[in-house]
Formats: C-alpha cells, sequence, structure tokens
C-alpha cells in the first residue's frame, strides 16, 4: 500500500510504515466467529421473501452465498481461509470481488492508502471515495474495520494485532491522504505546469522579437550601402 525534496523523504518514510502496518494486520487479522458457528445446522433454505445476500444459516455473519464459494456449503466455513495466502480471509475477498484470489492486499487505484478490496466492500467500487468515515461512531473508519476483521462495522477500536500499544485503527487511520490533499497535490501539478508553459510562451516571444530587431537592423544597413 506503498504510496525528492526533504518532504517527499518524509512521504516514503510514512508510506513505509503505513505498509508495515498493513502487512502486520492482514499477516495477523483475526476474523471474530459467533458462538452458533460452533455447531453448525442442519442447512436450511432461505425463506422465499428473504434476501438471497443475506442468509446465514450458522450465525457466523458469513452469508450463506459466500460460504459455497468459499467451501462448497452455507455452514463450512470458519473465516479463516485463505487460499492465496496473502492475507485476505477468502470471504473477504469474495465479498470484494468474487472469488478467493482476486484481491489484492497493497493493490491502491485512488492512491489513498486504503486498499481497493476494502474500499469495494466499503463504497462500491475501486475508485470510491471513503475516507475515514465511521459506521457506527466507535472510531474506526469503516475501511479499517474491514481490513481488521472483514466487515466495515465488526471492529471494535482496541485492536492491536502488532502489540505496540497503539490501537489498529488508529494506525491505519493515520495513513490516509484525504482527498483535499489529494486534491492539492493535483491543483499544484497544474499550476506548475502552466507556470512552465508561460514562462516558455515569454522566452519565445523575447526571442522573436530580437530576431525582428535584428532582421530591421540588417535592412536598415542594406538600404543605408
Amino acid at each position: 500500500m506503498t504510496r525528492l525534496l526533504p518532504r517527499a523523504r518524509g512521504g516514503l518514510l510514512r508510506a513505509a510504515a503505513c505498509s508495515a502496518a498493513l502487512a502486520i494486520l492482514l499477516l495477523g487479522i483475526v476474523v471474530p466467529v459467533s458462538a452458533a458457528s460452533a455447531a453448525p445446522a442442519a442447512e436450511p433454505a432461505c425463506s422465499a421473501t428473504a434476501d438471497v445476500s443475506s442468509c446465514d444459516a450458522d450465525g457466523d455473519t458469513v452469508p450463506d452465498t459466500v460460504e459455497r464459494v468459499v467451501c462448497g456449503s452455507a455452514t463450512c466455513a470458519t473465516g479463516r481461509e485463505d487460499r492465496d495466502r496473502d492475507g485476505i480471509p477468502d470471504w473477504v475477498e469474495v465479498v470484494a470481488c468474487g472469488s478467493v484470489t482476486c484481491a489484492s492486499p497493497t493493490r491502491d487505484s485512488v492512491g489513498d492508502a486504503i486498499p481497493d478490496y476494502a474500499r469495494q466492500v466499503v463504497c462500491g467500487s475501486t475508485a470510491c471515495w471513503t475516507g475515514n468515515a465511521d459506521t457506527n461512531d466507535n472510531g474506526v473508519p469503516r475501511w479499517a474495520s474491514v481490513v481488521i476483521c472483514g466487515t466495515a462495522a465488526c471492529a471494535t477500536g482496541h485492536e492491536d494485532y502488532d502489540a505496540d500499544g497503539v490501537s489498529d485503527a488508529i494506525q491505519l487511520a493515520a495513513c490516509v491522504l484525504g482527498r483535499g490533499d489529494l486534491a492539492k497535490t493535483g491543483a499544484s501539478i497544474a499550476i506548475g505546469l502552466i507556470a512552465v508553459i508561460a514562462a516558455a510562451l515569454i522566452v519565445t516571444g523575447l526571442m522573436l522579437a530580437r530576431k525582428r530587431r535584428l532582421f530591421a537592423a540588417a535592412l536598415d544597413a542594406g538600404s543605408a550601402a
């Protein structure tokens, strides 16, 4: 999730720290599974009026449709399966993009330090803006909750997988580059390009003016001769 001059050096150090924090979280992720999943019931059919995507026979918060993709039935997933060993549980990958190997822990299309897969779960696309918005007022951004435990509202804010005394939610939120900063960066680039173009036009104009004066002087000298 990594995103020269003294300012740039600071940005690289910040990006490295954020990448390390995300790697630790993904490798140590623990998905909460309710007590109901300890003794799976026989797989029932969803009622005719139920939303099939929300059916959850064993009450483990993983939709039956997702469990079937992960392991073949509506009650078989533990929530810890990770077929491609990328640190993202299979069920989260299925929710984010449809298969157990499709998500990347580091891909970030927007460049704001929020992984695409978390953005997809929170707001429906890999380029939508989620920032540090909080779902349940527990101080954990929705996208950070997805990284920590798989859904936008499951984190409590007390998780600390690297045991450094700083909550994972705070560490992850500190990595995010705000939309305003992204906009300012783009504006700065645009202003810089305009300044360069303007300077080039001025220099070109001065050179042409000098050539015109020299040409006029040469014509005057030829006429005098």
